[in-house]
């Protein structure tokens, strides 16, 4: 056997290559590994947890060091201010060296304007670290609204190839009967129209799936060219309702955005006090231990000193009274901010329960509708095939059914969307079951 056939049977023996199968629980994680607004949340934590640790630095003891050598050629000593020498000469100094090793300390006693400052970075950090989980639970309702979207489009694209197929059954049906000479070529041209318009229907639903594959691709951080079979299916989903008040409840005190309001308002507080607290005196102590002389190695001498200041703030230019106009409509904000986010929870958590209320009923009643659509199109069916009329029934109750089917398929779409709704209006996105 030559070389070249024993290579195409390996190749041909070799199992194909199959796309990686993904769930739903899998996109989700995937999203919240790769997607850009979990990084971009996650850089805005770090920023803020610098700005954290860099104001409460200011209450820490401040220590440098600090080495000098320094070589003088010639230093006006009149110039400095000591006079002039006999007969009207400058003092004139130099050369010499100065060396001077010291070592400085400063901490500060009381200031309680950086003390609050340094509380309301802390609160601004934890505010940033729940945005964090705020976008989590975002990307992971994203992700599985994105897998939904998918999970629909593919099954409108089988109701469309069903829709084309019974729209080809019946156009030739009425091609067979037109030649019998029991139809009319307005019966063929109707039959023919309406398989167009299916045909249409099926390319425009592979297009959307096409589309919505790429968003869901774009989303999970994944390959655009690379092929993803869903693991999950577009059935009903039974949804329990938690009673309103208890729902509501739930969301108040898990909800990531109640979460990040009241620390931007505690933030603000503090901001406020540390505002005020500019018009109060500072206090700081402060060391020098330093060796000075003209070289290291020669006559050099251990110095120090040892100092305690008070600062009072008595003129600013206003500063003070506009720090703290400032931060008053910063906690005004912010208190508006928190009043309405509590209000923008119920109104979530009411229309999430009453879409989850609904979503049942809406499946049984598209169900009901498809099952009425199928028997009534058989029965036109039937009556075009005895030759009792034309087909513009038969065109009617297969119109019908497409539509049906289109409803059914959005209303299953809704039912599961509802499910990951209040989910996230209830702030249990990333322990929800999928």
């Amino acid at each position: 056997m030559k070389i070249t056939q024993l290579l195409i049977l390996i190749l041909l023996a070799a199992p194909a290559c199959r796309a990686e199968d993904l769930s739903m629980a899998r996109g989700v994680e995937l999203a919240l590994d790769r997607n850009l607004y979990m990084r971009l949340a996650k850089a805005a934590g770090a920023a803020k947890k610098a700005e954290a640790l860099v104001a409460a630095s200011q209450l820490l003891p401040q220590v440098e060091f600090s080495i000098t050598q320094t070589r003088t050629f010639k230093e006006n000593l009149t110039a400095m201010g000591f006079g002039y020498g006999p007969g009207g000469d400058i003092y004139m100094l130099g050369p010499f060296n100065t060396f001077d090793a010291r070592l400085r300390m400063v901490q500060t006693v009381l200031d309680l304007s950086a003390r609050n400052t340094a509380r309301s970075r802390s609160e601004e950090e934890r505010s940033s670290r729940l945005r964090v989980d705020l976008a989590a639970e975002q990307v992971s309702a994203a992700a599985a609204m994105s897998y939904i979207e998918v999970l629909r489009s593919s099954a409108a694209v089988s109701s469309a190839v069903s829709g084309l197929q019974l729209a080809s059954s019946l156009r030739e049906l009425a091609e067979g009967k037109h030649e019998a000479g029991t139809a009319t070529g307005l019966d063929v041209l109707r039959s023919r129209t309406l398989e167009a318009e299916e045909n249409m229907r099926v390319s425009r639903a592979q297009t959307a799936l096409e589309e919505a594959q790429l968003r869901l691709k774009h989303l999970l951080g994944l390959p655009f060219r690379e092929e993803l079979r869903l693991t999950e299916t577009l059935d009903f989903t039974g949804l329990e309702a938690p009673q309103t008040d208890d729902a509501v409840q739930r969301a108040m005190t898990s909800r990531v955005e109640l979460e990040m309001a009241r620390a931007d308002l505690s933030a603000g507080s503090y901001a406020l006090k540390a505002a005020r607290a500019a018009r109060i005196p500072s206090v700081a102590f402060s060391g020098n231990a330093a060796m000075n002389g003209n070289n290291p190695d020669h006559e050099a001498k251990l110095v120090g000193d040892i100092a305690v200041s008070l600062k009072v703030p008595l003129l600013a230019g206003g500063r003070v009274d506009a720090g703290i106009d400032g931060a008053e409509a910063g906690v005004s904000r912010a208190q508006s901010l928190l009043d309405d986010a509590a209000a923008q929870v119920e109104e979530e958590t009411l229309a999430a329960l009453c879409r989850v209320k609904a979503s049942a009923q809406e499946v049984s009643t598209a169900s009901m509708t498809v099952t009425m659509a199928s028997q009534q199109l058989n029965m036109t069916r039937d009556r075009f095939a005895a030759g009792v009329g034309d087909n513009v029934e038969l065109v009617d109750a297969q119109t019908s059914l497409s539509r049906a089917r289109d409803s059914l398929v959005d209303t299953l779409s809704r039912n599961k969307e509802a499910g990951i709704r209040l989910a996230l209006a209830m702030g249990r996105m990333r322990g929800f079951k999928f």
